[in-house]
């Protein structure tokens, strides 16, 4: 069961790595998805009730409640899309296809834009930032390929 731990202690501190290194080059950050924390929440939750005192295991749960409070992080970075949410990856800028934007203007408040990535893989990514649409489609006219289009959509 040690064995196990440990390699899956390892498989955690590598994705934790990896999520500090794109989260670092993220220029415009993606408001925070607040379902990532309260997943760790709960998660950290149930695992108070049944504590241990296994080094590996602790390492495990305390890498775990790191990687789900990490993963709410994500925006638009100089080489690519950092996704947010429970799947968290990255996305090249190559494999957008189409990015529909869709401006949130409330009066009083500032400018927030909802951003629909569409792949070539059937896949779409949706987003929010606190940015106005303009300022988000200059951004992404630079880091798009010619083939992706831009649209700017209504609520």
């Amino acid at each position: 069961m040690s064995i196990i731990l440990l390699i899956v202690d390892i498989v955690f501190f590598i994705g934790a790595v990896f999520n500090v290194y794109w989260q670092s080059q993220i220029e415009i950050r993606s408001i925070y998805k607040i379902s990532s924390l309260i997943f760790a929440a709960f998660i950290g939750a149930w695992l108070l009730v049944s504590p241990t005192g296994q080094l590996s295991y602790i390492i495990m749960v305390a890498l775990f409640m790191l990687l789900n409070i990490m993963n709410g992080v994500g925006g638009v970075g100089e080489k690519k899309i950092v996704l947010n949410g429970f799947y968290s990856g990255v996305l090249d800028y190559a494999q957008v296809v189409h990015v529909t934007l869709i401006p949130i203007e409330i009066q009083g408040r500032k400018p927030k834009v909802a951003v629909i990535f569409n792949t070539k893989r059937p896949q779409q990514v949706e987003m929010n930032f606190n940015i106005s649409y303009k300022e988000m489609e200059k951004y992404l006219q630079k880091k798009l390929s010619n083939d992706a289009s831009v649209e700017v959509g209504q609520i």
